[in-house]
């Protein structure tokens, strides 16, 4: 299949591309005007930027499918960040795909679309829900952006809603925990006795795979979860004796932690240095969440094979390779 992908050369997309690759697909990755070309031996690569759509025209001409991962990431990321990127980047992609007569479309999405909203289970019927979050609420508007191209008969869609998606090449979540965790400035939000929402990235490459061949997942979301991680108590341990240094032993309760996270977000303002805590990663520790993994179960037949403990001792492992950790208690020798 000759497969377009957004957002390639990323985390996520690279692990995608090379298992397109294994499959024997014919891929074409997007890459930014001055983005570096990636150590890539059997993908063309094309110019372009989803927010600026002369540069998307005739881009796909010629392709059996889009896979649209490319979007604003990451703390930091401002309203109009968002909205160009992940509601008009959507809609130019979207556009650029109908004119060249591709129907095939997987769009990644977030389960942050669901408002993070607790005590309840959230499968793919639940209602989104806009919470003043740039990131979460853009992405509501990217999904509609898709949905209305496939009531107009112009889009086979596919939408997936991961959780936090990990593993080695992560940039923004694992090496701020390793960080923390090595200086000992990490502290445990919340009780930590409910289950982590992650999925390694190798598996989120799989399931993306698996969608893409199959006919039946036109027209479904799914969300997309390990369905058996450990809880927070039990990952944080685990990532702490794969880094030699002492687990936290202390806890904030949530209500606090947001207020300490507000707090420093706005010294960030002032300083220009990343705040320790966000209220966006308080919101994604501290509060236990019910994302249903059943239709991506039964109906995809998918199970997850890398659990969390192993995920992340790779992880680790991998971090060892090509990072090294800030001085202080705990930082490897």
């Amino acid at each position: 299949m000759r497969v377009f992908l957004t957002g390639a050369s990323g985390f996520v997309g690279r692990a995608i591309v090379h298992r397109l690759g294994l499959d024997g697909h014919d891929l074409t990755a997007l890459l930014l005007p001055e983005e570096a070309v990636p150590d890539w031996s059997d993908v063309r690569c094309v110019r372009g930027d989803i927010t600026r759509p002369e540069t998307l025209i005739n881009a796909m001409d010629g392709m059996d499918a889009v896979i649209h991962l490319a979007g604003a990431v990451g703390y930091g990321v401002t309203w109009a960040q968002c909205r160009r990127l992940n509601v008009d980047g959507t809609n130019n992609v979207v556009r650029a795909a109908v004119a060249s007569g591709v129907r095939r479309f997987i769009h990644m999405s977030s389960v942050s679309v669901y408002g993070r909203v607790s005590g309840k289970r959230l499968d793919e019927e639940a209602p989104m829900k806009k919470i003043n979050d740039p990131y979460g609420d853009t992405k509501i508007e990217a999904e509609e952006v898709v949905r209305a191209g496939e009531e107009r008969g112009e889009l086979d869609a596919t939408v997936i809603r991961p959780t936090m998606i990990y593993g080695p090449g992560d940039r923004l979540f694992l090496p701020k925990l390793i960080e923390n965790l090595a200086a000992g400035r990490a502290r445990m939000i919340g009780r930590g006795d409910h289950a982590v929402d992650a999925i390694h990235v190798n598996d989120a490459a799989d399931f993306v795979c698996l969608v893409l061949n199959r006919r039946d997942a036109i027209g479904r979301t799914y969300n997309l979860n390990h369905p058996n991680n450990p809880d927070w108590n039990q990952f944080i341990a685990a990532t702490a004796a794969a880094l030699g240094v002492p687990a936290p032993d202390r806890h904030i309760p949530y209500g606090p932690a947001m207020v300490l996270a507000a707090s420093l977000e706005l010294a960030s303002w002032f300083t220009g240095k990343p705040p320790l805590v966000t209220r966006y990663g308080v919101r994604n520790v501290g509060r236990p969440y019910d994302y249903s993994t059943r239709r991506m179960t039964r109906e995809m037949g998918f199970e997850p094979k890398i659990g969390l403990i192993d995920g992340i001792r790779e992880c680790v492992a991998d971090h060892r390779k090509g990072a090294s950790i800030p001085a202080g208690k705990g930082a490897f020798k």
